[in-house]
């Protein structure tokens, strides 16, 4: 991200910032999964097509991480 930073690649700089902020939501939802592990609790969760951020449950505004629409979300089969 520093050297996108500095070698002024706004569109690489974006697309980490996206993905490391991103990391961080997927390493939550492992650690809730694990925490519920044996609870057989069905969950449906959406991906954001733009940013990769991921949700459980149905969006009901626009993505946290890239302020898409509602419509960027795909639901996981």
């Amino acid at each position: 991200i520093k050297e996108a930073t500095n070698a002024g690649f706004d569109s690489a700089l974006k697309s980490f910032s996206y993905a490391n902020t991103v990391e961080k939501v997927h390493a939550a939802l492992y650690q809730k999964a694990l925490d519920n592990l044996g609870s057989n609790e069905e969950v449906d969760y959406y991906v954001c097509q733009v940013c990769g951020n991921t949700i459980e449950g149905a969006p009901d505004g626009p993505c946290e991480v890239c302020g898409a629409t509602i419509a960027a979300f795909k639901k996981v089969d």
